[in-house]
């Protein structure tokens, strides 16, 4: 009898406990695979379980837990301010959002790496399907460069694997480092899956704000601000060239005079702007030439009729 009076104390005493809150100065579950079960006492609608952290003070922590049974969450203060959020339907994660829109959706800045110039490398990048990681499609942090991004593509701009194990690609990749801002490129080829590409610069931004492009330029419009003009040519201090110095320069030269050679040209190019002044100060030379010669004739043609007028009253 005194048994089962005292089973039935130890079952009422269960029960009891299970019914109210109980507060435990420490709670330590040691086992090889540990379960710690949230269970509620009813199944309506519009449920909450989880575990909230708590202060002294008795202010709220952090909430970590199961939401209306669509979202786990990780909360400030309480499960009504989400931090970090699954969704149940989906799998989408969400970081300062509690409507994820992608598999990963976070709402604000990502910052990676550890803050120096070598665990700081390759903190982002892609992922080929073996699991390895595409070196050109990564931010990096280092003192060769500051940030590098790689497109693999073929003329559908998609990358595949061919039957040998091999992939036939063309890389792109754009750089920023301390030579400045850089595009290069790679032809199309077959190449062993994460092998490295060698890449050609095709166009290179320096800090210094000068340009080198390895290929045509093709625009619209193009402007080139560049002082002084040509048009001190037509200031009366100017030495005008004689033309039979300019005749003799040509003869033996080959070129005009100030108008740098062929040769000149194809080994150290062409500076557009100085040209474009070189030009039109050599177009204002002839005007000016065409000018005087325009008098010479005008003065040709008056002797021309004042001797026809003497003929004819003789």
């Amino acid at each position: 009898m005194k048994t089962k009076l005292f089973s039935m104390a130890l079952l009422v005493s269960s029960f009891a406990f299970s019914q109210q809150a109980q507060t435990f100065s420490q709670v330590t579950i040691q086992s090889t695979s540990p379960i710690l079960y949230l269970k509620r006492s009813t199944n309506e609608t519009g449920f909450i379980r989880g575990i909230q952290t708590q202060y002294f003070n008795g202010d709220n922590g952090w909430f970590f837990g199961d939401v209306n049974g669509s979202q786990w969450m990780v909360s400030k203060g309480d499960y009504k301010n989400p931090k970090l959020v699954i969704n149940d339907a989906n799998g989408f994660v969400g970081i300062g959002t509690d409507s994820p829109l992608a598999k990963l959706d976070v709402s604000g800045n990502i910052i990676t790496g550890a803050g120096d110039s070598v665990t700081g490398v390759n903190a982002f990048a892609i992922r080929y399907a073996d699991g390895s990681l595409n070196n050109w499609g990564s931010l990096r942090s280092s003192s060769a460069s500051y940030m590098s991004f790689g497109v693999k593509a073929n003329n559908s701009d998609v990358g595949w694997l061919s039957s040998t194990g091999t992939l036939n690609i063309a890389k792109t990749a754009v750089t920023l480092d301390s030579e400045g801002f850089k595009f290069l490129t790679s032809a199309s080829q077959q190449i062993a899956l994460n092998s490295p590409v060698t890449m050609n610069e095709i166009m290179k931004i320096s800090p210094t704000g000068n340009a080198l492009l390895q290929g045509k330029l093709e625009a619209k419009e193009l402007k080139v601000t560049l002082t002084p003009t040509a048009d001190f040519v037509f200031e009366e201090s100017y030495n005008l060239p004689n033309l039979e110095e300019v005749a003799k320069h040509i003869k033996e030269k080959k070129h005009l005079p100030e108008i740098a050679s062929a040769k000149e040209m194809e080994k150290e190019g062409v500076n557009i702007g100085e040209f474009q002044i070189k030009l039109l100060q050599k177009i204002e030379e002839l005007t000016l030439y065409v000018i005087e010669q325009n008098k010479q004739l005008k003065k040709q043609a008056e002797e021309i009729e004042e001797l026809n007028q003497k003929l004819k009253t003789k």
